[in-house]
């Protein structure tokens, strides 16, 4: 989001005429339920509301004008109007609708209340009048206040997310803002994912380092969908209202993806063993016989890997690892089913979209928790996007002013979560057969 101060240079006008009768804005929101992550309390898979945010700055216009008859319009209205509307269509939570501004004299008000309607009029025809933008760390600290006031929330925010300190000496500050702003928040109970896109842009461009407006006509910029909330609700709602953006580049912070998994007892394996009932939601297996280095027991397991992000996905091939715990154990290979030659003649294997075989060469008396883990990178995406000085945006790209570090600033709020470390961590019980 462009800075208050940036705005105000440039004499914008002020916010009027968008506030409407605060409501639900239609129907309410249906979430298909989710699986909870191995362990996780059965009251965080309940979403009791959606709250939509939309920036109505001046430095949005760009992307939410006006079109002529027979265009198409922008990537950005195709996509927020298409997002809106699965919103509004869907039923079993309500929904609220907001535009988000600068706090002002006559309105103190950062998250302006409105309906569906009108928030979607703005996006497909543009912003009538635009308001002075708020800092970027403010309007996540509000979208925060309304969590706290309504257990179950998730906050769908949508901005280009350009932040630019007002003091321009402290730019070196943007991390730490932005961790700041996320700190009235539990961090083990709150999770960010953020979706990027481009979209051609066309009016002025005004760059986070506050040289002057640059008027653009149809380059690409990047604007951004950020979504917040309880982890194991984020990640229902990235895979129900936002599986329409899964092939865009995406970074998740603590959000709880727990894919279905389990072992495959009629396939390729070896030993003595058999599925129990899992144990506090973790697939067990019982061993009625010992193993060992000279006799050790192997195990395959199917990954249903298509609701976790792409670029997990493609990571695990290569990149999934098993902690073994006490049992000695050795990840022998992973690879897709799609690459699996006896895959065509087993239909169980086909809801799969990954196998892991594990040998498994010692189980110890009391039983022992393996993990199946995919380590956390940062996506590449992210450097390759942002800029230290967008002064001139046409020769650069599409890119965002210091958007590395407002990223960095949410990581280093999860810090000391275990998903700072891995993306996924799938459990597996191995015990001695009674």
């Amino acid at each position: 989001m462009i800075s208050a101060s940036i705005l105000r240079k440039y004499a914008l006008l002020p916010l009027s005429g968008l506030a409407v009768a605060c409501g639900s804005g239609g129907e309410p929101v249906k979430i298909a339920g989710g699986k909870p992550a191995a362990g996780a309390p059965a009251a965080a898979d309940k979403i009791g509301q959606i709250n939509v945010l939309v920036d109505a700055s001046g430095g949005m216009q760009g992307f939410m004008h006006a079109n002529a008859p027979g265009e198409p319009g922008s990537n950005f209205q195709q996509t927020v109007a298409a997002l809106l509307s699965d919103v509004n269509g869907q039923h079993g939570a309500p929904a609220a609708y907001y535009f988000v501004k600068e706090a002002t004299g006559a309105d103190p008000r950062i998250l302006v209340p409105t309906s569906y309607g009108a928030l979607t009029s703005a996006v497909s025809t543009g912003i009538q009048r635009p308001a002075l933008g708020t800092e970027l760390p403010l309007m996540l600290a509000e979208a925060l206040k309304l969590h706290a006031q309504r257990p179950g929330t998730v906050s769908l925010i949508v901005s280009d997310f350009i932040y630019s300190p007002k003091n321009s000496g402290e730019t070196w500050r943007v991390k730490t803002d932005v961790k700041d702003a996320l700190a009235t928040a539990d961090a083990a109970r709150l999770a960010v994912s953020v979706f990027a896109n481009t979209s051609e842009y066309r009016g002025n461009f005004y760059p986070g380092n506050r040289t002057r407006p640059q008027p653009l006509h149809g380059e690409k910029l990047p604007y951004y969908i950020w979504v917040l909330g309880a982890p194991a609700l984020v990640a229902q709602v990235d895979g129900t209202l936002l599986k329409r953006l899964a092939g865009q580049p995406q970074a998740h912070f603590n959000t709880r993806f727990a894919p279905p998994y389990t072992a495959l007892d009629h396939f390729q394996n070896k030993g003595e063993w058999y599925k129990t009932e899992p144990v506090a939601g973790v697939p067990t297996l019982g061993f009625t016989k010992s193993v060992s280095r000279k006799e050790p027991a192997e195990v395959v397991f199917g990954l249903d890997l298509k609701a976790v992000p792409a670029e997990w996905q493609k990571a695990a091939a290569q990149g999934l690892r098993l902690d073994a715990a006490a049992t000695d154990a050795t990840l022998l290979r992973t690879w897709p089913v799609a690459q699996e030659p006896a895959a065509a003649g087993k239909p169980y294997l086909q809801q799969y979209t990954y196998l892991a075989k594990i040998r498994v060469n010692q189980i110890p008396g009391a039983g022992a928790l393996m993990h199946l883990t995919l380590p956390r990178q940062q996506p590449a995406w992210v450097a390759q996007t942002s800029t230290a000085n967008d002064s001139n945006i046409t020769k650069q790209g599409p890119k965002t002013f210091l958007l590395a570090d407002v990223l960095q600033g949410v990581a280093d709020y999860f810090a000391d979560q275990p998903s700072a470390q891995l993306s996924l961590d799938l459990p597996i019980r191995v015990q001695r057969a009674e």
